[in-house]
């Protein structure tokens, strides 16, 4: 398993080599006479890279060729002004006037090429080419082969975004659940794929087929892109889209980037905050006494103990079980990165390394309300939840070509989140024999990925310039949720009597109880992709093997009454208050013992592997002497799910699995109106799978949510058609108009539905409903308002609007009725996003204000005769201000959730559920060497 506290003491003694080396090596070149030309030469009409490209100073012999990015540099210049040369073998030759060299510097060009029957009119001097500008993320979307929308580092940074999660909502289409799960298009985030640099990700949820966005901190991102059409080199496991991370890039000078900021929060900041003795630290690992101790039995029930040594046992458990207050300070947010490119071995040679760290302190006050059909109250409580948050990452990429035309790469990323978490809600529970209720709950939960991989990229000018490309990947990740406790205090409904805690003769969550849970997840794969361009198309095979395995294991040990044959408990003891209730002495026989909840199914090893190739054709044509592009294809997909548990007693294994072949085919056609205008039309065929967990043939108990989960053996696959239109306009440099149209038609969807009066209580199971439809609009814009007149030209407009409508048609069982026509479950019915911004030409001041809204959306589904729980729309509104100084330095404010307003959830038109939120304010200051 891999060693995360190693990782975080081997990153920070890398940043601190890192920086010393370099600093010190770095210093004499700001004395050196010469200075260096770089860049990149491309394709003017399909914007890729030209390989083998000549770039020479004029008159001289002194040049560089293009590697296989289309990149060049001519290094050790004398300062001063040249003419360059840029010549390929079919392109046009191309001469850049008085180019300036200044010493100490370098001078940065990006050339464009065209064919030799067009003449050459345009030639672009400006930064490098970094997938991270909003420009070069726009040039990438026009030309690329499907529909998709993305997010770049310039468009996060001009926001308060921490999180992927947090950034992921801005693109158009995109919603999140609890500000984790990602839905596009309507669809959940079963529906979705997350890959890191082009690998899957494994999941971070024991019961979800999801990635939690929210564990990803945005300065290591260098944009992040959602691929809402199928192409048949991505996987075909999706139907709202992949979303593909990208972390940065190295850069091919030293980059030193230091940043710090603090920030306040409305209603926690310098307020009363419940922590607990043994909470997390300040960088929020577990310190350990949240641990069963050494000693403890792998299980309770079998070990063969006497009640005294059970009762022994009890004793050595942590007795903290009631809160305490005190003050709640600023929060805190940390990063530092550095990179660089140089010269090894004669060949270019970078790497970037980054950490960050950031922690937040949240107070909500809540409330939690649930109605029976005829709308009485089942229970109605309110309360305060104190949650202490931190987020950790870490990231080490490293690059080297063996010469211009083969080049490795190695990244490296692993994020940590945790919440340690205190909620305190009192009410009364009128199914529980209209009790008057006290529920305190202390919780903690720690999550964390890692992804390494290696891949090589090589041209072979010999084999008519094909190229291969090849990878070998690893992810890993870890849910650790040790010692969940919860306490309930009762008495009777309108009487003054004391409260007494409940506590039953078997184990349960709500009394006493203290559960335990670890999911460890891992994927691995290998993946080989072939292009072979030719005169008149381009033709790309490969294949891919991908093997996910995950282990998770759960226990529950609760605190119980004795029964008679252990000696009647002293009921005097359950009017004790929380910080003595749990004493060592009062485990005894008289007093209370302790009883692990026994069911075999808790714990579950379950595995997937997935084969897949795939084969398609790019190919430009002329009809009517309109200009199209064609890309089609398919792709073949073997999987195998298989999972492993046990029945109820934990003796006799169970299992199952689902093996399915599937050919995915795809065609995507681009009518290229203009230069600037593109028209595309998209049609293809994808898949979803079962979780795993979905096709167990057992049944398991949620202690979360205190209902039974039953798999269903039979689940099958779901067979998703997609088709999509978009007409885009790209007017001028970091401008666009889109507008797209899409429609989806899913058969055997695979939906939950409750089961109610099962042995366990509450349970549910999963299906597949008959039919399912989606289908909507987006439109997107950004410009500037340099039409209004020149000095507008420094603001600039962002937008997004989707209208999304979802149809479901569910049968009815004995104990569910049967519904037509009903929402999706999480889908909004619309989504807006908006941002303006400024900056001022002079002095580089930046303003921006951003907006965000999603429409009316279903929670949790009814199949009784209740109303669904559905959660309302609110206004997200955010500021942000920064002003540069001094060269190198940056200030930043930002406000975030300037409205703060209630998150509210209805059933009916009852409220069930209220969150409130705060308003958060942050300054910080960043200080960078480039």
């Amino acid at each position: 398993m891999f060693n995360k506290a190693k990782f975080i003491k081997v990153i920070l003694k890398l940043f601190t080599k890192v920086f010393l080396v370099f600093l010190i090596g770095y210093l004499p070149l700001f004395a050196q006479g010469k200075g260096s030309i770089k860049g990149y030469v491309l394709d003017k009409e399909t914007g890729e890279a030209i390989i083998g490209a000549n770039v020479l100073i004029e008159n001289t012999n002194i040049g560089a060729a293009t590697d296989l990015e289309g990149k060049f540099i001519i290094e050790n210049v004398n300062q001063g002004k040249y003419n360059i040369v840029v010549s390929y073998i079919s392109y046009s030759k191309l001469t850049i006037k008085d180019v300036e060299v200044t010493a100490g510097k370098s001078t940065d060009l990006k050339v464009a090429l065209t064919s030799e029957a067009i003449s050459v009119d345009e030639v672009v001097v400006v930064d490098k080419l970094d997938r991270s500008y909003e420009n070069a993320l726009l040039n990438q979307r026009k030309k690329a082969n499907s529909i998709s929308d993305g997010i770049s580092s310039e468009q996060i940074k001009r926001s308060n975004d921490a999180s992927t999660s947090d950034a992921l909502k801005r693109i158009p289409g995109v919603t999140l659940l609890d500000n984790k799960f990602i839905f596009v298009r309507g669809t959940s985030e079963r529906y979705s794929n997350a890959q890191l640099n082009n690998t899957s990700l494994s999941s971070t949820e024991p019961e979800r087929k999801s990635f939690t966005f929210d564990l990803l901190p945005t300065n290591l991102l260098s944009n992040t892109v959602i691929l809402k059409s199928f192409t048949p080199d991505i996987a075909g496991d999706f139907a709202g889209g992949t979303v593909q991370i990208n972390t940065i890039d190295f850069p091919e000078k030293l980059k030193i980037n230091l940043s710090y900021s603090t920030s306040y929060t409305s209603n926690t900041s310098f307020k009363d905050f419940s922590t607990y003795p043994g909470g997390a630290s300040f960088w929020g690992f577990d310190n350990g006494t949240r641990s069963l101790p050494s000693t403890f039995p792998a299980n309770l029930g079998t070990a063969g103990l006497t009640r005294t040594e059970i009762n022994e046992l009890a004793k050595s458990l942590n007795n903290v079980w009631s809160p305490e207050t005190r003050r709640a300070p600023l929060n805190n947010n940390f990063s530092l990165s550095v990179g660089d490119g140089t010269t090894l071995l004669g060949q270019n040679f970078g790497f970037i390394a980054a950490f960050s760290f950031r922690n937040s302190y949240k107070n909500s006050d809540v409330q939690r309300n649930e109605f029976e059909a005829s709308g009485e109250p089942r229970f109605e409580f309110n309360g305060i939840q104190s949650t202490y948050s931190t987020m950790m990452g870490g990231m080490f990429n490293i690059s080297y070509k063996v010469s211009d035309f083969h080049k490795f790469s190695f990244k490296n990323t692993y994020s940590r989140s945790s919440d340690d978490e205190v909620s305190v809600l009192t009410g009364a529970q009128y199914t529980d024999a209209g009790k008057e209720q006290i529920q305190t709950a202390l919780r903690f939960v720690e999550r964390d990925v890692f992804s390494t991989q290696l891949n090589g990229e090589h041209y072979f000018t010999f084999l008519e310039n094909l190229k291969l490309d090849w990878k070998t990947y690893y992810s890993e990740s870890n849910r650790n949720e040790p010692d969940y406790r919860r306490v309930l205090y009762g008495r009777d409904i309108g009487t003054q009597d004391p409260f007494a805690a409940i506590l039953g003769f078997q184990p349960n969550l709500k009394n006493g109880g203290r559960f335990y849970s670890n999911l460890f997840d891992k994927t691995r794969g290998a993946a080989v992709d072939l292009t072979v361009p030719t005169t008149y198309a381009k033709y790309k095979f490969g294949t891919l093997y991908e093997e996910k395995k995950r282990d998770f294991t759960s226990r529950l040990i609760s605190v119980i009454i004795n029964a008679s044959g252990n000696g009647f408990t002293d009921f005097n003891l359950l009017y004790l208050p929380l910080n003595e209730i749990f004493a060592p002495e009062n485990f005894r026989r008289n007093g209370f013992s302790i009883e692990e909840y026994q069911n075999g199914s808790n714990n579950y090893f379950a595995k997937q592997d997935v084969f897949s190739t795939y084969g398609m054709i790019e190919f430009p044509f002329y009809l009517l002497d309109q200009e199209f592009s064609f890309v089609g294809g398919a792709r073949l997909e073997n999987s195998l799910q298989q999972i492993n548990s046990f029945d109820l007693s934990g003796q006799i294994p169970l299992g199952n699995q689902l093996k399915k072949v599937d050919v995915l085919p795809s065609v995507n056609l681009i009518y290229r109106i203009s230069p600037i205008t593109n028209l595309r039309l998209g049609y293809s065929q994808t898949v979803n799978r079962p979780e795993l967990r979905e096709l167990a043939s057992f049944a398991y108990f949620d202690f979360a949510t205190q209902t039974s989960v039953r798999g269903n053996p039979d689940l099958q696959r779901a067979l998703i058609r997609n088709y999509d239109v978009r007409f885009e306009v790209f007017p001028g440099v970091g401008e666009l108009i889109s507008a797209s149209i899409f429609y989806k038609s899913i058969s055997d969807a695979i939906e939950k539905v409750v089961v109610s009066g099962s042995a366990l209580g509450s349970e549910r199971t999963f299906t597949n409903s008959d039919k399912a439809k989606i289908y909507g609009f987006e439109l997107e814009g950004r410009f500037t308002l340099g039409f209004i007149g020149s000095y507008f030209n420094n603001f600039s407009l962002n937008g997004n609007y989707s209208w999304i409508k979802s149809a479901v048609t569910v049968k009815g069982t004995e104990t569910t009725i049967p519904r037509e026509e009903r929402p999706l479950q999480g889908q909004s019915p619309y989504v807006i996003n908006f941002g303006l911004y400024f900056t001022e030409p002079n002095i580089g001041t930046t303003i921006g204000i951003l907006y965000n809204r999603i429409g009316e959306r279903i929670i949790e589904v009814a199949t009784a005769y209740e109303e669904d729980v559905t959660e309302q729309p609110r206004d997200l509104v955010d500021l942000v201000i920064s002003q540069p100084f001094l060269d190198n330095f940056e200030v930043k404010m930002g406000v975030k959730d300037l409205l703060s307003q209630e998150q509210v959830f209805t059933q009916g038109n009852k409220k069930s559920r209220i969150n409130s939120t705060n308003t958060s304010i942050s300054m910080g200051i960043s200080y960078k060497i480039q």
